[in-house]
């Protein structure tokens, strides 16, 4: 039996009705785990699986611990509220429909948002005082992949690995036919979006929210509002309309035709420090070419609305800025300043090292945890006087906000919400030009590896694979050593959050961190990734020893069955002879073509794009060579 069916957030997984060829005649858990598919019985079971057990300690933490009668009711009688949400990706309703019903089997009351933001969701848990909140969404990833995150309240904290390996249990235990397909929906339905949305609107509008006092507003720019085709769609921007003098422009706001994060949001500007006018990988970003158009700037999202990026048009270079999760955090850090001794600067691993020491600066207690921003959370709830600002380098900034529940309490809240950080990177940026804005700390070098479609399970702490990439980068490392002073030396950082995370602390002569190098496996898509942090004069080391350890694992890791890689071969051989269009691309039917050229171009940059079409590069060729 797997330990844990959940990634770094929940579950995520490309989706198939039950009735597709692909996985029909499969149990829900067989088409997930031996196919690699959300369907919408998997939904249901999921959903069932984690209200119905919310009475017993094998999911649930000791304070949402309930009667064992699996009724749906508290121990005073009333009916579980569970907040359900989700973005636009589903317009047909196959799965959000599943996970409403999964609620109503447990006998709980389903309190539906329809399309709603991650945070908005999380936010009208405690706003309610529900005991959860089921959001339906894959975040950053493809249309053609779903997922549930799970809130607990009455913090709306996320499940922790524990929490995964008790639902998994759960799960992997409960028969669909006779535990779920069978049962009535005996909990109520309670739609509950608009008063939602007026809650997260007017969470937002308060000046001790939004950062906006005595009068201020962010200027008089042309805004550009990206909501990714997502959940963001119209909140977004009728919040800054509503802020903001200059004027607002709302692009990528289709919420009908489920065509989320394509050529929009966050998710194509990672690893992006910069943009040149005429850069083809964004010849379609619609956000990207309206603020060289306007000149001005723009708040960026991903479908459900926890992330956020800002774009800033450079008039002196005619470039875009790009700031990402980092930079966005040090400018709330320091417009916080001077923190109370002892306040906490939290950041992952992912970040650019040089931002923890940014907060040391200013006055803060830097701690860096594992990747996710449920481990931010976590020291909120954990800190709550000490926490300042914690953030990922991918754009889940986390910064204090205040609600007054329905109940008329005063409540702290700390949730991964792209709009807040938006609202308060321009609230602590006013008066600072482009370049200003884009170097609030001296940056350092990163860059990411990706190895899409692996075997993840080759990768588990001390496994061959594991102890043979370490020695790959050991080695890398050792050509740079110092000998006579020490320097260069590795050390190996295990991490209790994901101990199958490798992670090797390049060190200073006196034993401080120079650099960073790590190895772990996405929790949200079919990839392997390495990792590379450090200053910017090791730049050239570090891409060498980053190139070599991904290599080795396009070897060892591949899923050489996975009609993704199959295709990635097929690409990758053909463009010996030479560059190709996209349309030229030997891409079987059946594999989803956007969503291959996507990875192997901007993510794993196997190929790129030229003037005559898509053509290999070295490391495209390093690793199709590994695979032979």
């Amino acid at each position: 039996m797997m330990d844990r069916i959940q990634g770094t957030d929940g579950i995520r997984r490309p989706v198939a009705l039950s009735t597709d060829p692909r996985v029909a005649g499969l149990t829900p858990q067989a088409a997930f785990l031996e196919r690699g598919f959300i369907t919408e019985q998997f939904c249901e079971l999921y959903a069932y699986a984690y209200v119905s057990g919310l009475g017993g300690s094998t999911v649930a933490p000791a304070a949402l611990r309930r009667d064992k009668s699996g009724s749906g009711s508290g121990s005073d009688g009333r009916a579980l509220e569970i907040v359900v949400g989700w973005d636009p990706r589903d317009p047909a309703g196959d799965y959000t429909g599943a996970v409403v019903r999964g609620i109503r089997k447990a006998g709980a009351t389903a309190v539906v948002l329809d399309i709603a933001p991650t945070p908005s969701v999380a936010l009208y848990l405690v706003w309610r005082g529900a005991i959860a909140a089921l959001m339906v969404t894959a975040s950053h990833n493809f249309r053609d992949q779903n997922g549930i995150k799970i809130f607990h309240g009455p913090h709306a904290l996320k499940l922790f690995p524990d929490d995964d390996r008790a639902l998994t249990r759960r799960v992997l235990a409960l028969d669909f036919a006779t535990d779920v397909a069978s049962r009535p929906e005996t909990g109520d339905r309670v739609d509950a979006g608009d008063e939602a949305r007026d809650v997260f609107v007017g969470f937002h509008l308060e000046p001790r929210n939004s950062w906006l006092t005595d009068g201020h507003d962010f200027g008089e720019f042309p805004l550009v509002v990206d909501a990714a085709n997502g959940a963001m769609s119209g909140v977004a921007a009728e919040v800054f309309r509503r802020l903001h003098r200059g004027p607002v422009t709302e692009v990528n706001c289709d919420t009908e035709s489920g065509d989320v994060n394509r050529k929009s949001g966050v998710a194509d500007l990672e690893g992006v420090p910069a943009i040149k006018r005429g850069d083809l990988r964004f010849a379609e970003h619609r956000a990207v070419q309206l603020v060289f158009d306007q000149k001005g700037k723009a708040a960026v999202f991903d479908a459900d609305g926890d992330r956020f990026y800002r774009l800033d048009y450079d008039q002196e270079t005619d470039t875009i800025l790009v700031l990402s999760g980092d930079e966005t955090a040090v400018h709330q850090a320091r417009h916080l300043a001077p923190p109370r001794k002892g306040t906490l600067y939290i950041n992952t691993v992912e970040s650019d090292l040089n931002a923890a020491i940014a907060s040391r600066e200013l006055g803060y207690t830097p701690l860096l945890t594992g990747v996710g921003d449920k481990w931010v959370l976590r020291q909120a709830a954990d800190h709550p006087e000490r926490y300042g600002i914690g953030s990922e380098e991918t754009g889940h900034n986390i910064s204090r906000g205040e609600l007054t529940t329905r109940a008329g309490e005063a409540a702290s809240v700390f949730l991964g919400n792209g709009l807040k950080s938006a609202l308060n990177t321009f609230a602590s940026t006013r008066g600072l030009t482009p370049a200003e804005a884009h170097r609030p700390f001296p940056p350092g070098f990163k860059r990411t590896f990706y190895v899409y479609y692996t075997k993840k399970e080759r990768l588990a702490a001390d496994s061959e694979v594991f102890l043979d990439v370490r020695k790959v980068i050991e080695n890398e490392c050792a050509k740079n050593r110092d000998e006579d002073n020490g320097s260069g030396r590795t050390a190996m950082q295990g991490r209790p959050e994901e101990p199958d995370m490798l992670y090797l602390a390049v060190l200073h002569a006196d034993g401080t961190q120079r650099a960073g190098i790590f190895v772990r496996n996405s929790g949200t898509e079919e990839k392997t990734g390495v990792n590379v942090r450090g200053p910017l004069e090791d730049a050239d080391d570090l891409l060498r020893i980053g190139a070599a350890a991904a290599v080795y694992l396009a070897g060892a890791m591949k899923d050489q069955d996975h009609p993704m890689a199959r295709a990635e071969k097929a690409v990758l051989e053909a463009l010996a002879n030479g560059p190709l269009t996209e349309e030229q691309l030997p891409i079987p039917q059946g594999v989803h073509r956007e969503r291959l050229v996507e990875e192997m171009a901007n993510k794993a940059r196997v190929i790129r794009l030229g003037a005559d079409g898509y053509e290999r590069t070295e490391l495209g060729l390093r690793m199709l060579e590994a695979r032979s």
